[in-house]
């Protein structure tokens, strides 16, 4: 071989070295001729900090690398619970002797109501007699939560006393289950409290809070825009005029 020859080829490999072909074809594999040559690992870990920071500095660039959090975001306190009334307290509470009540008649009975905030809040029931049964209800109309009676005791439909009958827009209901028969609020229910009579012939209520040695608190202010209201030991009651829906 002739010196121009040598010059070209340039300088000659020593025995033992790799070189680019050989390593090509050492990466590729054997099992057959249309597998793709394999990739080799990188030298840094992939994720984390650690990593995301060696690969910045391997592409050669050049600085200070810092990961930035997201805006952490602003937690706002949860809104407060309305207080709610207070659980049953197990105790039983003789509200009345049977004999004060006639039949086919009511009568309202303001009593002061614990709630889960420690306070007591006035709270009107009535109990009302049919035939020789007792019901006892929350004197709160479903319609618009006004009170049932439509003068002092009355709570029965003046005409036939077979139902209780709101004295604002007349909705009736089944005096043994609350259950609305008719008017504006038609297959609602009254809040039935739990009645019987004991052996004393007292009427008895359970499944409620109440306070009975603490004096309901009277009515003081009255909406002189509003309809005319009577007082039944501190609550109001509607004037004996109805409407009719």
């Amino acid at each position: 071989m002739s010196d121009e020859t040598a010059s070209t080829e340039g300088p000659a490999t020593p025995a033992g070295t790799p070189t680019a072909a050989s390593e090509t074809a050492a990466a590729a594999p054997t099992d057959g001729p249309e597998a793709a040559p394999r990739e080799a690992k990188p030298a840094y870990p992939i994720g984390g900090c650690a990593g995301a920071h060696v690969a910045w500095t391997k592409d050669g660039l050049r600085g200070q690398f810092v990961m930035r959090a997201q805006p952490k975001p602003e937690n706002e306190p949860p809104p407060k619970v309305a207080a709610e009334p207070a659980p049953p307290s197990g105790e039983l509470y003789g509200i009345c002797n049977k004999k004060e009540i006639r039949d086919r008649m009511g009568k309202s009975f303001p009593v002061m109501r614990r709630w889960t905030d420690g306070k007591l809040r006035p709270w009107d029931i009535f109990v009302c007699r049919f035939g020789k049964e007792y019901h006892a209800y929350v004197n709160e109309c479903p319609h618009h939560n006004t009170r049932l009676d439509w003068e002092k005791n009355n709570f029965f439909e003046p005409n036939y006393l077979k139902v209780l009958m709101c004295g604002k827009h007349g909705s009736t209901f089944d005096p043994e289950t609350g259950v609305a028969l008719s008017g504006p609020c038609k297959g609602a229910q009254l809040e039935k409290i739990l009645c019987f009579v004991d052996e004393d012939d007292d009427v008895v209520l359970a499944g409620i809070n109440i306070d009975l040695d603490t004096p309901v608190e009277p009515v003081k202010e009255v909406d002189p825009t509003k309809d005319e209201t009577l007082e039944n030991n501190g609550f109001k009651l509607q004037q004996t005029k109805r409407e009719f829906l």
